[in-house]
């Protein structure tokens, strides 16, 4: 590995002083000419650059350009313009004036265009044996997207599930949804930055796009799917979306774009977007931009959802032997990532709970308003009189930075050769603050339903419990009557607004076991909102590079060369337990109850138990949560870990021009994956302090089941993989218009490093991960005229070994299934189309249509018990993959009216299934989008723009019903029954749960947005 750093700075330096010293006389020569598109009109604002040097024009209002002080000699002059074809042209320099006319084709899909992303020579998109799409400053603005996620839906054979808002989006690639873990966002694709990985390793929370901003820096984006992505890049036989930074020109131009919006629930948002660039000295220009926005939220918080910005920086020698660029980024942006909902069981709207209004399916949130210290469970020591605490605030929100530096080179060495790198150090930070599991228990708590005792299953269900007394030395039969004792006690609660201390309900044990008190009005309903905060801590340093050697022999064109990516990862995850009022404005809630009079008669007669046990009694208040209404420290998970992910892998390739019209490529990787690392062990909060718990007083409940840091206990691993993976394309091209293509690829992925994090809970890390396999095939067909350009292809994608684990949500006592190893399978048909009757009126449309079925799934159900001789496993193979649409349509009609261009933007989402037992269906829906734009004059332009106009409220994930220990996989019309005692579990008939009056979780997709913007070119 080190060797390898070695060469690529060896290779980087010597590319650098190789440019450095080149130099370019200076010319007096005058290149003027005239820029007309096909139907005659002449193209303004066509980009006319002298390849090899840093010269170049825009054509003016009649289309026509001058480029002065050129050096006698042959060059080619590149000229371009969105939705028209690239046109190189051969120019002979020399005389003080030459004169060149062009005519260029229109190309509204860029078929013309030279791609480098998922290719290791450069080609024309119409040429290569892949389907990719490519996106314009001009077609992204038009999107409005909002965040990384948002935009790749414009891509065909791409789900994306953007219902987080701006950050942590879920990105599916012909069907190749994760089988277990919907926590990574960009689980089988590659969200990269100048052609590398943003992120040479992740892990679930810290998703890529959370440290990814689309800006004015933005040149364009090339997404690719399938195809050579299992060769081109690692860990990601899904595909890649490659964004790719402006660089300056020669002269000095940028933009400045102010915007301003207002969602549905008369929040507001802000954004300032500014980039400039222009000449240095000779071949060497420079590029600065980036934003700054503040964000109220599309969704009702009691803080602003977004607010911070991105600086972008680079400066670049291109000559006629090769290029250089040297890059930096800086981000710091605080998120919100909004969760589940509480609705009604049809879906379609908000759950009543107690006194006020319903939720609001288009604007509610569940975040609450916390903010508490709690005891650093990683910092704890054991009978220290002053130990750390660590702060939760609801209102930092998920805190990303990141800063980045990066170098990219190529040298054209002569004869055919050439050789380039890439160089990227990154740093991530990530202050993490949320609420995730969204859950309820009920407010009047029973034994007699299974998973019914409410709050009592978290720390205040341990006095309730005869194995805490005999963990106290206790025989059995005294403990059961210490146990006996509390009951009553534990189940009277009384409920406390913990912001106003307003009492909201009080529980009575009668003679029917506990009832609400009717003396106290019931402000809270049937439930209480259970959620776990997230309070984390991830710093991430990656450095990645890339060094490839090419070579031009005949009709071969050669690749070959190496990737490397040492990623290193430390967390600190910290997940506490906190209860609130269910609704639009939800709040958290303060518990306590009254303890027991009088010791049991039989420990009261034994002095030394007396004096042991009788501060408990006497009527004692015991709180069950912190006055801010937590309910467990960081008892849910403690996972600190330091891990490190090495990747190193070596590839060649071959492209082939058999003929004038075929093309053959072939590709192989061998990539070497390791994982190394430690994890912290954990004791529990009664192992440190008894019924005193972490605090030592056995008056708070909250800490009784807190996971602390054990000093004894470190489990450290380290694990390699190793795969080959390979691609086959051939390319035919049918005339200069059309072409079609065929590939077969088989693409590997090592496991990410939470794999590691999530699992083996406090035991050690002894089973290694497992080896992702996706093969994949595709036929497509490319055609490009005057009124139509289509792409087509039908595709077949089968993803094994996949890991499935869920989380069960039962109290202290949550925990992780058993890993199954699993398959899915999709067919499908991409369409990208764009037909212009009239060179003002252009129809854009996108279609997916595909099939996506476990091939092969095995579940293991808890039976709703936390004893695993209960569990049993089912199997759910040729059920149709969850959350993917058979039936995904994009369709965006435009018209030129002058200076403005209005449009309209339609998307459909075909009815797909809400669970892996394929026992819910979520709706389709259709979201309408519209917008005019327009060039005031050369300078300024202005852009009107409605997002989900009609407010439409489709649901992209369902949670689940929210009793603690069901599941969402767990749930069907009559139940589920149990195989091994062949009854029906409770709580999963569908009937019987829609009649308890629980809510649903799901998340809702985002409302409406109108923005209006206005830019300045200069």
């Amino acid at each position: 590995m080190k060797s390898i750093y070695k060469l690529l700075r060896l290779a980087t330096a010597w590319l650098m002083l190789f440019f450095i010293t080149t130099a370019y006389a200076q010319a007096q020569s005058t290149i003027v000419g005239e820029v007309k598109g096909d139907d005659g009109a002449p193209l303004i604002g066509a980009n006319v650059v002298l390849k090899g040097t840093n010269k170049g024009a825009l054509t003016d209002a009649n289309g026509k350009f001058s480029i002065a002080g050129v050096a006698q000699g042959k060059y080619t002059l590149t000229i371009s313009f969105i939705g028209y074809k690239t046109i190189n042209q051969e120019v002979d320099v020399n005389a003080s004036e030459v004169t060149v006319n062009v005519v260029s084709e229109s190309d509204p899909l860029a078929l013309d265009e030279v791609i480098v992303t998922g290719t290791f020579d450069q080609r024309t998109k119409l040429e290569s044996s892949i389907a990719i799409t490519t996106m314009s400053p001009s077609v992204i603005e038009q999107r409005l997207p909002r965040g990384t996620g948002d935009l790749l839906q414009a891509v065909p054979g791409v789900w994306v599930d953007n219902s987080a808002g701006e950050v942590g989006t879920k990105v599916v690639a012909r069907g190749l949804l994760p089988v277990g873990n919907d926590q990574i966002g960009f689980q089988y694709v590659s969200l990269q930055e100048e052609g590398l990985p943003l992120m040479g390793s992740q892990i679930g929370f810290a998703v890529v796009d959370m440290f990814h901003r689309n800006d004015a820096n933005t040149l364009r984006m090339e997404a690719i799917r399938g195809g050579s992505a299992s060769i081109a890049v690692a860990n990601a036989p899904g595909g890649i979306f490659n964004f790719i930074s402006k660089t300056g020109g020669n002269k000095f131009s940028g933009s400045a774009r102010l915007q301003a919006g207002l969602y549905a629930n008369s929040n507001s948002l802000y954004r300032v977007d500014v980039d400039f660039g222009g000449p240095i000295a000779g071949n060497w220009s420079y590029h600065v931009g980036g934003f700054y926005r503040g964000d109220q939220g599309a969704r009702t918080l009691p803080f602003n959802a977004n607010e911070g910005g991105q600086f972008k920086a680079n400066i670049a020698n291109v000559g006629k032997k090769g290029s250089f660029k040297l890059y930096g980024k800086y981000l710091s942006d605080r998120n919100t990532f909004f969760k589940e909902i509480a609705l009604n069981t049809d879906l379609k709207s908000g759950y009543q709970s107690g006194e006020g209004p319903a939720t609001d399916i288009n604007n509610s949130s569940t975040f609450l308003d916390l903010n508490t210290t709690m005891p650093d469970a990683q910092a704890f020591v054991r009978g220290a009189s002053n130990n750390p605490t660590r702060n939760f605030n609801s209102r930092n929100g998920i805190l990303n930075q990141t800063w980045a530096i990066g170098v990219e080179a190529d040298r054209d060495l002569g004869s055919g050769w050439n050789i380039a790198a890439k160089v990227r150090y990154s740093n991530f930070n990530q202050d993490y603050l949320q609420f995730q599991g969204n859950s309820v228990l009920p407010v009047v708590p029973t034994f007699l339903t299974p998973n019914n005792v409410g709050y009592a299953q978290f720390g205040a269900g341990a006095l309730a419990s005869p194995a805490t007394y005999v963990g106290a030395g206790l025989p059995a039969p005294l403990a059961a009557q210490m146990a006996g004792s509390f009951a009553p006690g534990i189940f009277s609660p009384s409920y406390f607004d913990a912001n106003t201390g307003e009492l909201l309900a009080r529980v009575i044990f009668g003679a029917q076991g506990p009832q609400l008190d009717p003396s106290v009005p019931n402000k809270l309903g049937k439930y209480l909102l259970a959620v776990a905060p997230l309070n984390m801590y991830n710093d991430i340093q990656d450095l990645q590079g890339i060094l490839s050697v090419s070579k031009q022999a005949g009709k071969h064109s050669l690749n070959f060369g190496g990737y490397m990516a040492n990623t290193k990862i430390q967390t600190k995850w910290f997940v506490d337990g906190v209860t609130g009022r269910l609704g639009p404005n939800t709040s958290p809630v303060r518990i306590q109850f009254t303890g027991p009079q009088n010791l049991p008669p039989a420990v009261a007669g034994i002095p030394p138990l007396a004096a042991a046990f009788g501060p408990l009694f006497g009527g004692r208040t015991f709180q069950a949560t912190t006055p801010e209404g937590v309910v467990l420290q960081s008892g849910l998970a403690y996972t600190v870990t330091d891990m490190t992910s090495n990747v190193l892998a070596g590839f060649i390739s071959d492209n082939w021009k058999a003929t004038d019209k075929l093309s053959i490529d072939l590709g192989l990787r061998y990539e070497v994956v390791q994982h190394k690392g430690t994890k912290d062990g954990w004791q529990g909060g009664t192992a440190i302090g008894g019924l005193g718990g972490v605090d030592g007083n056995p008056l708070t409940l909250f800490d009784l089941g807190s996971r602390i840091k054990n000093p004894l206990s470190n489990f450290a691993f380290d694990f390699t993989y190793a795969y080959f993976s390979g691609s086959l394309g051939i390319n035919y091209k049918i005339s200069d218009k059309s072409a079609t293509y065929a590939r077969f690829s088989r693409g590997n992925k090592a496991p990410e490093l939470d794999y590691y994090a999530n699992n083996f809970v406090n035991i050690p890390i002894d089973k290694k991960g497992a080896i992702e396999t996706v093969t994949q095939a595709e036929v497509g067909y490319k055609v490009n005229s005057k009124t139509v350009s289509l792409t087509a292809t039908a595709f077949y994608s089968y993803l094994d070994n996949a890991l499935l684990q869920l989380f069960i949500s039962n109290g202290a006592n949550s925990f992780f299934t058993d890993a199954t190893f699993n398959a899915s399978r999709t067919v499908g048909l991409e369409i990208e189309n764009i037909l212009r009757p009239t060179d003002k009126f252009s129809i854009r449309t996108n279609l997916t249509l595909q099939n996506a079925v476990y091939a092969r799934l095995t579940y293991q159900n808890t039976a709703g018990s936390v004893n695993k001789a209960d569990f049993f496993d089912e199997d759910f193979s040729g059920n149709k993959v969850k959350d993917v649409a058979p039936v995904i349509l994009d369709i965006t009609p435009s018209y030129r009216i002058g200076k403005f261009t209005p449009y309209i933007n339609y998307r459909w989402f075909s009815e797909r299934q809400g669970n892996r037992r394929n026992s819910v269906q979520l709706a389709s829906y259709g979201v309408l989008s519209l917008g005019v734009t327009g060039d005031l004059n050369s300078k300024f332009s202005v852009a009107l723009q409605v997002s989900n106009a009609l407010n439409s409220a489709g649901i992209n994930l369902f949670g689940g019903y929210g009793l603690q220990g069901t599941t969402g996989e767990d749930i069907a019309v009559g139940g589920v029954r149990n195989l091994k005692t062949n009854t029906i579990l409770p709580n999963t008939d569908i009937t019987q749960l829609n009649s308890l009056g629980a809510p649903i979780f799901a998340r809702p997709i985002l409302p409406r947005l109108i923005t209006l913007s206005v830019s300045y070119k200069f």
